[in-house]
């Protein structure tokens, strides 16, 4: 049997659990959301301007998660969801800077008009791109994509993501020795001590004395104490001079220095902060693809946070509403500038595993915690002036827990068929033999545009590896869909039974109480009342009893 959860989807806390659990969830996906404005602002090519930029940048993710998190845990999937930056759409950023070199050094003083074009061109990609995204959940390809994509598709992209990565990995990490000791810190904190309790002691006002109770301090907020950590140590190296005018590690930068005195303390992220956003058809295309690949890697997310949730798998109308929701939060994100979509993020689901919470409630607190972080400008200017070199320790601790996370699906696939190990190896190795060919001889067909899409979307692993992985498995014979790690058993489960069924490695429960897919009282009359709604792919469709209830 599973280990009962402390607060189920639909329950509702107390306000002191909604205030711990939900900052909680908001201070565990800081450092994901730190790194990626970092990561535009090198793409960018801003040199002296890059730590305003980020500043821009940052308050503009949180403030897009933020939105797009309430969105989703309310009207879309309806389960515990946190979005943040997606790294699916890193690639064909990664892509972009390659294909277009940065002519400029980090403290040249770049023209505006530079990389602000820059910017727009990545921006309007992004905005034609996130219509996809609105387009493949609203007319239902998104379910339909369910009942293809499962596992044996899902382990293999999302590995391929995370070596996608790994040069950029390198090259933060290159940066300075400061962000070896940022890894092993993290590394420290995250899994030897994650166990740890540590007495935190407090006056009770009830017992009139000051008591002491013990938490898990390091593995509740292993990236936040980290940060804090070495910062520390680079402050006290900039205060000492032990780190020279000018390298990675300082933390007294000039240009840092002035935009945190300049900021304003409160500042609304504006849409088209850039002007108006160009279309270029490379990155257009790129978008595209991380589009699909963010759809295959959230519908493994969705059925991974329906487990940790105790909840069936999400019925197809949920994947389509789901995947809708995902494309207008990312639509959001590209209007206010963030270069990425969103996606559900892998560290959240773990804390809920850990912290046996799986409430809505505590998350959309959570979003609205980041909106807050967000229109504080002041702090996303402290939050930017963070050493470049820490980055690369935050980084690579993040997208191990992508890797960890896609090798979790394993649990769910029959491992002694050697057809399924045939398929996410032959995946994993052609996703990465294809785009390394094509990187060293491009695609040349005489036509500028068509090779630079072709040659775009051939450079991304993920892409070709999802690509191989889903027409394998899906056209090779020899296993029934269960063992390779559908559970179709469980989706059509109603509210009113109860199911546990066991897989190869854990038992799998679905709670009877509760149904969290199903919309509040007043929309289910609503689809009652208008029967025409029932032809939309991305609303539930009702049974004639549920039509029958409450007519009076």
């Amino acid at each position: 049997m599973a280990v009962p959860l402390h607060l189920g989807v639909n329950d509702v806390p107390s306000v002191k659990e909604i205030f711990g659990f939900g900052f909680q969830q908001a201070m565990l996906c800081m450092s994901g959301l730190l790194v990626y404005p970092f990561l535009i602002s090198n793409c960018a090519c801003a040199g002296a301007a890059a730590v305003q930029l980020r500043v821009q940048l940052i308050s503009a993710t949180f403030v897009s998660c933020g939105i797009a998190t309430i969105l989703q845990t309310t009207f879309g999937l309806r389960l515990s969801v946190l979005h943040g930056p997606a790294m699916a759409f890193l690639p064909p950023l990664l892509a972009y800077k390659t294909q277009n070199h940065c002519p400029y050094t980090d403290h040249d003083n770049v023209p505006p008009e530079f990389w602000m074009g820059r910017m727009r061109e990545i921006q309007g990609s992004l905005l034609l791109a996130c219509l996809v995204f609105i387009f493949v959940g609203m007319i239902g390809i998104a379910g339909h994509l369910s009942n293809l994509i499962g596992p044996i598709t899902i382990v293999p992209l999302m590995l391929l993501l995370t070596t996608s990565i790994v040069p950029t990995i390198e090259e933060k990490l290159s940066l300075h020795w400061i962000s070896l000791v940022m890894l092993l810190v993290v590394v420290l904190m995250a899994v030897y001590l994650e166990n740890t309790r540590v007495p935190i002691f407090y006056y009770s006002t009830e017992k009139k004395q000051i008591v002491t109770t013990r938490i898990r301090l390091f593995g509740q907020f292993p990236y936040l104490l980290s940060m804090l950590l070495v910062w520390f140590i680079c402050f006290v190296m900039t205060i000492t001079d032990l780190e020279p005018y000018n390298g990675a590690a300082r933390t007294d930068n000039n240009v840092t220095m002035m935009v945190l005195r300049e900021s304003p303390w409160l500042q609304i992220p504006l849409p088209l902060p850039f002007g108006m956003p160009k279309i270029s058809a490379g990155i257009f295309f790129g978008y595209v693809a991380s589009v699909f690949a963010s759809i295959i890697e959230n519908i493994g997310s969705y059925d991974l946070l329906a487990r940790t949730s105790q909840q069936k798998p999400p019925p197809r109308d949920a994947i389509n509403r789901a995947i809708a929701v995902e494309g207008v939060g990312s639509l959001i994100a590209a209007v206010s500038g963030v270069s990425s979509g969103v996606t559900t993020y892998a560290e959240n689901i773990a804390l809920i595993h850990i912290t046996k919470v799986a409430s809505r409630t505590t998350m959309q607190f959570a979003g609205f915690v980041l909106i807050l972080l967000g229109l504080f400008s002041k702090f996303a200017a402290i939050l930017a002036s963070i050493p470049d070199a820490l980055v690369g320790g935050i980084l690579t601790m993040g997208i191990s827990m992508i890797g960890g996370v896609a090798l979790s699906n394993l649990q769910m696939i029959d491992l002694k068929l050697c057809r399924n190990l045939s398929i996410m190896g032959l995946s994993l190795l052609l996703g990465m033999i294809v785009p390394l060919h094509f990187e060293k001889h491009p695609v040349d067909t005489g036509h500028f545009e068509i090779d630079n899409v072709l040659n775009m979307l051939l450079n991304i692993k993920m892409l070709v590896g999802g690509m191989v992985a889903t027409f394998l498995d899906n056209t090779v014979p020899g296993a029934t869909r269960a063992q390779r790690g559908f559970r179709d058993h469980l989706r059509g489960v109603s509210s009113e039974s109860d199911v546990s069924t066991s897989t190869s490695s854990e038992s799998i429960e679905v709670l009877s109480s509760s149904d969290a897919y199903t919309f509040p009282e007043t929309i289910q009359r609503l689809l009652r009342a208008v029967p025409l709604l029932q032809s939309l792919p991305i609303l539930p469709k009702l049974t004639k009893s549920q039509y029958k209830s409450n007519r009076v």
